[in-house]
């Protein structure tokens, strides 16, 4: 049973696609493309060697930076040196702890871990120092202040390890050593 709505005839494809309209001028798509044509000019007219040699400077700045802080040894009573050297032995036990609780063994990016060890080894070697000089006070002061700085630093990185990790990225930078 035919449809009575229907043609009599069928029209081959190649002929009804034939009978369709051409693409209007006044398309969307052309407007848009335009647009995009424009905004990518606009972009590439812009120098981009300011930014890079900022980068550049702001590298060169951070590699020259002295890797540890000046310590000004002073002579002092004896009583304000125990003094001094007791905040020090506690801040550092502190720092230690701390260290301790927040340190992740977990996965980790390769740079972060590196800055880690060379933390740790820096801090192991200090160590050291510290039981090599345990006959002169001046130097043993000196060194538990750098000892504190470097488990300042220790903890700053872990501390930015976890917030980073908890915003869902990583400690992803490039390593500068300057020797």
């Amino acid at each position: 049973m035919a449809d009575a709505a229907a043609p009599a005839r069928m029209v081959p494809l190649a002929e009804a696609l034939a009978r369709l309209p051409m693409e209007s001028p006044d398309s969307r798509w052309l407007v848009l493309a335009d647009r995009l044509a424009a905004q990518q000019s606009a972009r590439r007219r812009r120098p981009r060697w300011p930014f890079a040699i900022a980068a550049a400077a702001a590298l060169l700045a951070i590699a020259l930076l002295p890797r540890h802080v000046p310590v000004t040894v002073e002579t002092a009573s004896s009583a304000a040196s125990a003094a001094e050297m007791a905040a020090l032995m506690k801040e550092s036990s502190r720092l230690e702890r701390l260290l301790g609780a927040a340190r992740d063994d977990g996965a980790s990016s390769a740079s972060a871990a590196v800055m880690g060890l060379e933390l740790e080894d820096r801090l192991a070697a200090l160590d050291r120092e510290l039981q090599a000089a345990s006959n002169d006070p001046t130097r043993q002061r000196a060194l538990w202040q750098q000892r504190v700085v470097l488990l300042r630093e220790s903890t700053s990185l872990e501390a930015s390890r976890h917030y980073l990790a908890a915003n869902g990225q990583a400690l992803d930078v490039a390593l500068v050593a300057a020797y």
